[in-house]
């Protein structure tokens, strides 16, 4: 830890007595808890190389939307801050990785939603965040990940990852392999239908919310990396997958609250085409994140953290059953996405 504490250093805050230990799970940056003598807590994080080449991008990002939303406060939707670097600026280089430092926000995530009122403040909450943004030109933001959420370009890279393999002798890669082959066509329809651009979240799955730990109330949204031009539905896309998907199963009452919140605020700003297309979104979102998976597993588990050979595939077959689900219920879930408020 004295490597990190020396990292610490560079940034303003305090240095004497410092306690740093691991904080989360994430899959991509590497993050710890920083806590100094004098107790006030921060959080630190090492910005992941391989995923984003860019990282001067994603901070400049960060640092035009939160100079927007620091326009327009909103006590229940927080961003966390940066703290300055001494050398200034809000990220630093060192030893050929970029570190930042942010403030600590106190609140709880969770990793699975229990009730319709919870899942309603949480879509509201990404509504509220969609609207306060769409007064943000997108073209001022950087594309941080080409291609992201491109499903086109995840099956280009699932052939390339699979070409010479035998899988259909896999009885662990075939099942799933078929299942992907069976849905290319389907797969690509949003990235034809020529949606708006819009200023996204990028990942806002649930462990990106941080709630009040006593009302459930949603206080903040985290993982700002991927803010960036995009669909709104990539965004409720996943979010719905994330609070409302459990054991490959689609809690429909969750569903159908988080949804009334996301478009309580954000109805009146949706294209025909996006109300049209939101249910092939909650379809997508899975569908694409287990093809993800099911590719990294493939090529030896080389973007998502994994701790044991296998489980890259074993989340792939978890989004994988959620999608299969979600076809049991189309006329359901196309119900409640056309409900009338």
């Amino acid at each position: 830890m004295t490597e990190l504490a020396a990292i610490v250093g560079h940034f303003d805050f305090p240095r004497s007595h410092l306690a740093i230990t691991p904080l989360g799970r994430g899959l991509i940056n590497d993050t710890w808890l920083v806590v100094s003598g004098q107790s006030v807590r921060a959080v630190l994080q090492r910005i992941n190389r391989q995923v984003f080449a860019r990282p001067e991008q994603i901070m400049a990002n960060i640092a035009t939307v939160s100079a927007h939303l620091a326009l327009r406060p909103d006590r229940c939707l927080r961003l966390p801050r940066l703290i300055p670097a001494r050398e200034g600026g809000n990220f630093v280089r060192l030893g050929g990785e970029s570190w930042r430092l942010w403030h600590y926000l106190p609140g709880v995530t969770l990793d699975k939603l229990k009730q319709p009122d919870t899942a309603k403040r949480l879509g509201w909450s990404l509504g509220r965040l969609h609207r306060l943004v769409a007064e943000i030109d997108p073209g001022l933001l950087h594309d941080t990940l080409p291609g992201f959420h491109i499903t086109s370009s995840y099956l280009q890279d699932f052939d390339r990852a699979s070409a010479g393999r035998p899988w259909e002798r896999l009885p662990d890669l075939e099942p799933a392999c078929t299942f992907i082959e069976r849905r290319r066509q389907r797969a690509i329809v949003l990235e034809q239908a020529g949606l708006p651009t819009r200023v996204i979240h990028g990942d806002p799955k649930l462990d990106n919310v941080l709630f009040d730990p006593e009302t459930l109330q949603p206080l903040a949204w985290l993982d700002l990396d991927t803010i960036k031009p995009g669909s709104w539905l990539w965004d409720i896309g996943d979010c719905v997958r994330s609070a409302c998907g459990h054991g490959g199963r689609l809690d429909l009452s969750l569903t159908a609250a988080l949804l009334s919140g996301w478009l309580s605020e954000v109805r009146h700003l949706l294209s025909a085409a996006e109300m049209q297309l939101l249910p092939e979104a909650i379809w997508l979102l899975p569908f694409e994140l287990g093809l993800r998976f099911l590719t990294d597993h493939l090529r030896g588990d080389r973007y998502f953290k994994v701790k044991f050979r296998g489980e890259n595939l074993k989340r792939a077959l978890e989004q994988l059953a959620l999608v299969r689900d979600i076809e049991r219920r189309w006329p359901d879930l196309r119900r409640l996405c056309h409900a009338r408020p």
